[in-house]
């Protein structure tokens, strides 16, 4: 399942590798452009963004969504999570810490509106921070109904990571 000739424009993609991923969360996006080099602060792995009247900040870390897939195997969204100022503070004091598995989840809702699915901004979970080289990993919270909450309980066929992927690419 290397390549495989995409529905959407007819040519082959690799998709060895390819998962559906999010460069910043969606609230990003809704600070004006001129404002955004005053207003956020970014890196790979977390960031802040202050309203305009520098009151209030929202803070967020990048982890990734895991949703196995039946036979073997995850697909690893790579999400950004919204989480308490404490939250924030704490994940980023233990961010090279070799123990921080141990650390308790938090709270956090998912910070991305998802392709492939309606209304995904805003899903509560929790966010396990799993060592200093790999993403925090988030989980829906378990009594949630969205189909993606059920998929990443359940499990999902190769056919749907493979519509994902293909979702992704362009």
């Amino acid at each position: 399942m290397d390549r495989v000739r995409c529905a959407r424009c007819g040519k082959e993609h690799d998709l060895q590798g390819v998962e559906p991923s999010y460069g910043l969360p969606d609230a990003y996006y809704d600070v004006p452009a001129l404002e955004r080099e005053h207003r956020t602060s970014f890196g790979s792995d977390s960031g802040r963004i202050r309203d305009s009247g520098d009151t209030q900040r929202r803070n967020f870390l990048r982890a990734v969504l895991p949703v196995p897939i039946r036979g073997g195997g995850d697909v690893c969204w790579g999400v950004w999570i919204e989480v308490g100022a404490w939250a924030w503070t704490r994940a980023r004091e233990l961010w090279d810490a070799v123990d921080q598995d141990n650390e308790p989840a938090f709270e956090g809702v998912l910070a991305n509106q998802l392709r492939c699915y309606e209304a995904t901004l805003g899903l509560p979970g929790v966010v396990q921070l799993t060592g200093p080289s790999t993403a925090p990993r988030f989980t829906f919270d378990e009594g949630l109904t969205h189909p993606l909450a059920q998929e990443q309980r359940e499990g999902v066929y190769p056919e749907r990571a493979l519509e994902w992927a293909t979702a992704h690419v362009h």
